[in-house]
């Protein structure tokens, strides 16, 4: 009986062995799988990093381009005063400026400008 309880236990050894070497090989690609995930995450902020830096360059160059937007507005918000505007379209908050007629057409159309939104002839 103490060879049959030697063997039982050497068999109970064994399978925690191979038990523990099952574990040890999963825990090994466990390990290794921890390794990928923080090299991309490493990656991941990098980008993040490069993104935020480019978005607040961005955000810089498009607040420069408003400011040269509004100062080319304000310069050209003055309209000749030359250009006739539309008597049907117009208002007295917003004048609606008509559109000269191609000079082969001034004497078949019997005039010099045109609206362009309702076609009033001038």
């Amino acid at each position: 009986m103490g060879a049959i309880k030697d063997v039982v236990d050497l068999l109970t050894q064994l399978v925690s062995r191979i038990q523990d070497r099952k574990v040890a090989a999963e825990l090994n690609t466990i390990q290794s799988l921890i390794v990928n995930i923080q090299a991309e995450h490493a990656e991941l902020h990098e980008t993040n990093i490069k993104l935020s830096e480019e978005r607040l360059s961005l955000r810089e160059r498009n607040q420069v381009l408003e400011a040269q937007v509004a100062e080319l507005s304000s310069a050209s918000s003055a309209r000749p005063s030359d250009i006739p505007t539309c008597p049907n379209c117009s208002t007295k908050a917003k004048p609606f400026y008509m559109r000269p007629v191609p000079r082969d057409f001034v004497s078949i159309q019997n005039a010099t400008h045109e609206c362009p939104k309702c076609e009033y002839l001038s």
